[in-house]
């Protein structure tokens, strides 16, 4: 990887996979990073395929990698097997409105290459752009807008020192966004077959993720303007690590639940209680998804 593909050159990746391999040798297959309030995703799934002790790493133990300031966000790096397959889970991810650099917002991925991961699969709450998409409703990513007025890549370089002239035309897997369409499909029909409690089973479609900068939501107009350039869902994350994983040449899967619409009023507690009420499904995407890597 160190011959072929580009880098911030911070050093701070290599560090931190340095002090991980003096704990654990497991390569794991992909990242999974776990945005606001979807931490319960990965004893779901889990609980359905199976899951070793693993080795978990608390950020602030990892060299570089700053402790999470958002509600929500667990903090830790949890490398084990899920359902079979080795995997490295971001219980939380670094984000942009946090003061970091974008090369920091990018670090999941950046950690996962190094550790050996072909593949990230990254989660975020989001608000709605599409006014057909309800509170509840599951979006598989196929492209991404980046209006958070700083392009992932800025300052990196190839080994030779050239600029990194990644080509973003394909940065969602079609075969692994089928894959998870599929698994939340099936999981609204057994939801439908059980009918247990009155749970409502959750739907699922294929969008576009609008990336802000943040911290604010957006205004009215904001969303009115995201959503005529294309955007269905909005959000504040995912963006640096999905273009940083391709730059790597890692697959990306996005996986994103809508928690809200956007442009109306909302709070943080709101969209962590949505958070939880998607992760089983997620939890449930996780281990379809993962038969494939």
């Amino acid at each position: 990887m160190v011959a072929r593909f580009p880098s911030p050159r911070d050093g701070i990746a290599e560090e931190i996979v340095e002090a991980i391999r003096e704990r654990t040798a497991v390569a794991p297959v992909a990242g999974i990073v776990l945005g606001s309030g979807l931490g319960r995703a990965v004893e779901i799934a889990g609980e359905i395929g199976g899951r070793t002790e693993g080795v978990g790493f608390p950020f602030a133990e990892l060299p570089g990698f700053p402790p999470p300031s958002v509600p929500g966000h667990a903090g830790q790096l949890w490398i084990g097997e899920l359902g079979g397959r080795p995997v490295a889970v971001f219980q939380g991810r670094i984000h942009y409105y946090e003061s970091h650099p974008m090369a920091l917002a990018s670090l999941t991925s950046r950690v996962s290459a190094l550790l050996g991961a072909r593949a990230m699969v990254l989660t975020a709450a989001v608000g709605a752009l599409d006014e057909t998409l309800g509170a509840g409703t599951l979006v598989v990513l196929r492209d991404h807008i980046n209006a958070m007025g700083e392009n992932p890549l800025r300052g990196w370089r190839m080994p030779d020192g050239s600029p990194p002239f990644v080509d973003l035309s394909h940065v969602y897997d079609d075969d692994l966004a089928a894959a998870a369409v599929e698994g939340a499909r099936a999981a609204a029909r057994e939801t439908r077959a059980a009918n247990e409690g009155g749970v409502v089973p959750v739907p699922v479609v294929e969008g576009v993720y609008a990336a802000v900068s943040g911290p604010t939501y957006e205004t009215p107009a904001e969303s009115e303007c995201l959503r005529r350039a294309g955007g269905s869902v909005v959000g504040m994350s995912m963006v640096p690590e999905a273009v940083a994983a391709r730059a790597l040449g890692m697959r990306v899967l996005g996986l994103c639940f809508v928690a809200n619409v956007a442009g109306a009023s909302v709070s943080h507690d709101e969209v962590l209680r949505a958070s939880h009420a998607a992760a089983e499904t997620i939890g449930r995407v996780l281990i379809g998804v993962l038969k494939l890597l």
